[in-house]
């Protein structure tokens, strides 16, 4: 089943620790024990590099709210807003005000560098301070402590001097809370709803939320106009060409039909025409009564031949016979006799049937 992990981005050298949040929950994950690739993961990082302001944002892309909010904090900040990374959080329609967090991009990559050396490629980056409910006593991150008042957001040094910390917490209006293991503090927070703003976004969002570089495809789009227009040119010769083929052929169609039948008007079905003018001059065939008598007188003077069956086609004009002779060369003997009497024959091959000598012949008008 998946969990869901939080972790404090430990110090360089130090081991990072998991804490897994669960339905009402939160246990630590044993030092070994490393997250699944089916498991959720935050990353929280220290308020101390992260400015939280409250910002009026225009547009309604979240390209157009993190380029103005950029801008909108420009007069509150000592680095140039170009070297800025800014995160927004969750906001409604165009207009309204959002919360949004900005970080230096030269730390944001040191961030990215971490979590790419701990295999934690996809997992979010949240500001510590974001996780305060707003309003919530201020509470003490050991290094530092993080205020989350209801105007603002912000997290105080302790290495700052001790005067100056002192007039900060004054300012919070409230003491900080001190536990015994941060971790579990902000997990618990977590669990509670405050899942803080993720600062994987813009130029940092993980692979599979990056917007689509169109810029990438323009070369593989021109290449298909190209083949498109290319295959329409052909497909456009070729429908002219085969156009122009068929003028022609019905052309010389036509001609071939006023020679074979001079005088006669061509018609515009010319192949059926062809077809009733080649049948009806079809060679007359002869009727089964007239083969079967020469058929019959043949037999009459073959001693020791005999028939066996016979079928009449009368589409084809044909009679056919299957004989018994007396010995193999009875068949052309009774071919000749049959031809003497007008008709065509063709024999079949003569063989040997259960001991005696068979036949098939086939009859029909000479030619």
């Amino acid at each position: 089943m998946a969990r869901h992990l939080i972790a404090l981005l430990p110090a360089e050298g130090e081991a990072w620790r998991f804490a897994a949040v669960g339905a009402g929950d939160i246990t630590l994950l044993p030092p070994h024990e490393k997250p699944a690739s089916s498991d959720g993961v935050t990353v929280v990082v220290p308020a101390t590099e992260v400015a939280v302001a409250t910002v009026r944002l225009v547009g309604t892309r979240r390209a157009d709210w993190l380029r103005t909010a950029r801008f909108a904090v420009e007069d509150d900040i000592s680095v140039p807003v170009e070297n800025l990374h800014a995160a927004i959080g969750q906001r409604s329609g165009a207009g309204d005000e959002g919360t949004v967090c900005m970080v230096a991009r030269e730390v944001m990559d040191g961030w990215m560098q971490r979590l790419t050396e701990a295999g934690l490629e996809d997992a979010r980056l949240v500001a510590d301070v974001t996780l305060l409910e707003a309003g919530s006593p201020p509470l003490d991150m050991g290094s530092h402590i993080i205020v989350s008042a209801e105007d603002r957001r912000f997290a105080i040094d302790k290495s700052l001097p001790s005067d100056l910390v002192s007039a900060l917490i004054q300012r919070a209006g409230q003491e900080p809370e001190v536990v015994d293991d941060p971790l579990l503090a902000l997990a618990q927070r977590f669990s509670a709803g405050e899942t803080g703003i993720d600062l994987r976004q813009a130029d940092y969002a993980r692979k599979a939320e990056l917007p689509i570089d169109l810029k990438r495809f323009r070369l593989l789009a021109g290449l298909a106009v190209v083949c498109a227009l290319a295959w329409g040119a052909y497909t456009f010769a070729s429908i002219l060409a085969m156009n122009q083929l068929e003028a022609v052929l019905d052309r010389q169609t036509r001609a071939s039909f006023a020679a074979m039948y001079p005088g006669q008007p061509v018609p515009s079905n010319i192949v059926a025409a062809v077809r009733e003018r080649s049948g009806s001059a079809q060679t007359p065939v002869a009727g089964f009564r007239e083969m079967a008598g020469v058929l019959y007188a043949a037999l009459a003077n073959q001693e020791g031949v005999r028939l066996s069956s016979l079928r009449y086609d009368a589409d084809t004009g044909q009679l056919q016979a299957k004989l018994v002779y007396s010995a193999f060369g009875d068949d052309e003997t009774l071919k000749n006799a049959i031809e003497t009497g007008g008709l065509s024959v063709r024999l079949g091959d003569a063989r040997v049937e259960d001991g005696r000598v068979v036949g098939d012949l086939i009859l029909e008008q000479a030619s």
